[in-house]
């Protein structure tokens, strides 16, 4: 199975990304002078499930956009820590304490968790879960061999959009394995040949998966476990012979140092994405490579490779269908993958001078690119275009840009597709006016710009994408409010609240559709947003399939509907430059002209 590092409770943090402005505020931005020692300090809490301090726990943070060390703190006997000597960027924390995992977030995103120097958070950690049991053969408990948990379905039992190993134990010498520190969930437990520390041949080695309690992997059962609880799954292993998947992998470069490593080659279970085995190729070996132990069924396997360069190399995936045989001759050919440069421009207005963090604006911002399949019934281009297959690890890839002193970026290693570009402005007081190749300045450029912000930019394999210019505007408006409902009524879940744009000409313009979830107590609230006129309406999610939610940027039908249903319901409000609306009520469900600001 896939060799996976234990995870550790990750509520990490992150760094600067994306960003740029004048010359003046590169210059303004850079870091500090050798003499001068950063006194940046990021403070907050680590509590248990019942709000009590986790002492004990340790807190780390990590940047980007410049070489430093992480660094960590202690959390103390009143469940505080404090980490100090920090520079004015974007980080990321991440809490760990043996046993504990963090508490599940309703909607978990990969913008999460990113926070600035002054900044105070709370972590909640949960104890986590434990399963345990014993191995069998048929002379009794097997020793060493590998046990591997893998997470399919959450908390509340939705399945997993992409499953996760969540790691390897290895039986000791009763036959006894323990996963303890396990997220609350479903998961499938099998056992199989040792990854970790095993490189001599075992037993094993070419046996296919037995999953709990002595089954294929489609008639595996899921085991379920919630906070802080013990399940026991004893196996009753098979030791059934499994198959080989075997070949060559071309366009690899040699290893310059015995540092650098050579290809890496996964293999992925088509039926839910989880990823099953790996295995390497050098060029001690001509860059051959063998999987063995594999079962019947379809899968997946690409394969890459990381340069000194820091740029990556990958395969196109291959499908391969194993059944009954071993399966040779795999050719996998590495290539170069994408990458998107450019920009970002900060606009300074004297009048509005509401916007936070200037001096340091260009590395507190950060950019996400976000890979996806498009709409073709929307999407022209998409329609005639050819999007090349990518892995299925990659159909929905993250990739962020960091900005250099000068405020250059390039967001690396893309696979090939549909890349939305995914701004996030430093602090308050600030709105994204535009995403642009180059500078909107004509009317055609801006009409232009408007596709770009919507459908974002395709990249074919190894295509270089320069001149991407995010502009970054003084003057973003805020409010924060609450839902009411009306007496006796309860607000339902997955409650969302939209804010569109009532003006006509600016319902092609998807940077003015804004969102936030209502939090169980009615209360919401927005910032960073373009001054203008708008529509605002409650309405709920269907979160039943996670998978298939988009951000309503991200879906031309939801756009379309809600900008409908707000524009009847009337709850309009106008927004002035760097205004600040601290008491605001909308009615669930929406009533015509209900919402508005307390005095």
């Amino acid at each position: 199975m896939l060799l996976s590092k234990p995870r550790i409770f990750s509520l990490m943090i992150v760094a600067p990304i994306l960003s740029i402005a004048s010359t003046c505020w590169a210059q303004a931005a850079g870091s500090a002078k050798p003499s001068e020692k950063p006194n940046g300090t990021i403070t907050g809490r680590v509590v248990n499930s019942a709000g009590e301090p986790l002492s004990g726990a340790v807190v780390y943070a990590g940047s980007l956009g410049i070489v430093t060390r992480s660094q960590r703190a202690t959390v103390d006997t009143n469940g505080e820590f404090k980490i100090d000597g920090l520079e004015a960027v974007l980080y990321r924390l991440s809490a760990s304490a043996p046993g504990y995992v963090p508490a599940p977030q309703p909607t978990p995103t990969d913008s999460q968790g990113y926070y600035h120097i002054g900044d105070s958070v709370t972590f909640r950690m949960i104890k986590g879960g434990v399963i345990t049991g014993t191995v069998t053969g048929s002379k009794g408990p097997l020793v060493a061999v590998g046990v591997y948990a893998i997470r399919v379905r959450d908390e509340e039992g939705k399945l997993l959009s992409a499953p996760t190993l969540f790691r390897e134990r290895s039986t000791d010498d009763r036959g006894v394995y323990r996963f303890y520190g396990l997220l609350p969930g479903a998961y499938l437990i099998s056992a199989a040949k040792p990854r970790i520390g095993f490189i001599a041949p075992t037993a094993y080695d070419h046996d296919a998966p037995t999953y709990f309690p002595s089954s294929t992997r489609d008639t595996a059962s899921e085991v379920v476990v919630r906070d802080g609880e013990e399940i026991a799954a004893d196996i009753q292993y098979r030791a059934e012979p499994g198959h080989a998947i075997s070949g060559k992998v071309n366009g690899a470069v040699e290893s310059q140092t015995q540092f650098s490593p050579g290809a890496s080659i996964n293999l992925t279970d088509v039926r839910d994405r989880s990823s099953l085995m790996s295995t390497s190729a050098s060029s001690n070996d001509n860059f051959s490579f063998a999987i063995y132990g594999v079962a019947d069924g379809e899968y997946e396997m690409s394969a890459w490779q990381f340069l000194q360069s820091r740029d990556e190399l990958r395969s196109p995936p291959r499908r391969i269908t194993v059944h009954s045989a071993d399966v040779p001759g795999i050719i996998l050919t590495l290539a170069p993958l994408a990458s998107i440069g450019g920009r970002l421009v900060f606009e300074n207005d004297p009048k509005a001078g509401c916007a936070k963090r200037r001096e340091t604006a260009a590395q507190e911002t950060i950019v996400f690119g976000r890979r996806y399949e498009p709409e073709r019934k929307t999407n022209v281009a998409a329609q005639t275009t050819p999007v090349p297959e990518v892995s299925l690890s990659l159909i929905n890839n993250v990739s962020v840009g960091v900005a250099d002193a000068k405020g250059s970026f390039t967001m690396r290693n893309l696979p090939s597709g549909w890349y939305r570009i995914d701004p996030r402005p430093p602090a308050s007081g600030w709105f994204v006016r535009s995403i642009a190749i180059g500078a909107a300045q004509t009317a055609t450029a801006r009409a232009a710009s408007l596709v770009i912000a919507r459908d974002g930019i395709m990249l074919k394999s190894g295509e270089r994408v320069s001149g991407l210019t995010v502009t970054i505007a003084e003057g973003g408006a805020s409010f924060r409010g609450r839902v009411t409902v009306a007496e006796g009524q309860r607000l339902p879940p997955n409650l969302r609240i939209y804010l569109v744009p009532a003006e006509k000409e600016s319902v092609a313009d998807v940077l003015r559709f804004f969102e936030t979830r209502a939090d169980t107590d009615g209360s919401f609230a927005m910032g960073n947003i373009a001054p203008g006129h708008y529509w605002m309406i409650g309405r709920t999610a269907d979160e039943s399939e996670p998978a298939t939610v988009k951000p309503i940027r991200q879906d031309s039908a939801l756009r379309s509907q809600v900008a409908k249903e707000a524009e009847k319901a009337k709850n309009e409000i106008q927004l002035q430059p760097c205004q600040r609306i601290v008491d605001y009520e909308i009615r669930y469900p929406p009533a015509p002209n209900d919402a508005k600001p307390k005095p």
